[in-house]
């Protein structure tokens, strides 16, 4: 298995794993790996309100091989919230 990203989204009752293409990464100015996680969400057909509704507790980039499974960075739901314009 060669190196992979993915974008785990963890909720109360299941993960979720969104793939992350080679080209979706980027390098950020201090050198690590990003990806725009609104990139993400909109290939997969979901919004940041998907997200809350689905009761999120975290979203986290990982990198992962046949070895091992490293976070790259974690967002944390906890305490943040999401105001919609109606």
């Amino acid at each position: 298995m060669k190196k992979r990203f993915v974008y785990v989204i963890d909720t109360p009752t299941e993960s979720k794993e969104l793939l992350v293409r080679d080209h979706e990464l980027i390098e950020n100015a201090d050198g690590e790996l990003d990806c725009p996680l609104d990139l993400i969400l909109h290939r997969y057909h979901m919004e940041w309100g998907d997200l809350f509704q689905m009761k999120a507790a975290s979203v986290s980039l990982m990198q992962e091989d046949f070895y091992e499974r490293k976070v790259i960075r974690s967002i944390s739901f906890e305490n943040l919230y999401y105001f919609q314009e109606k």
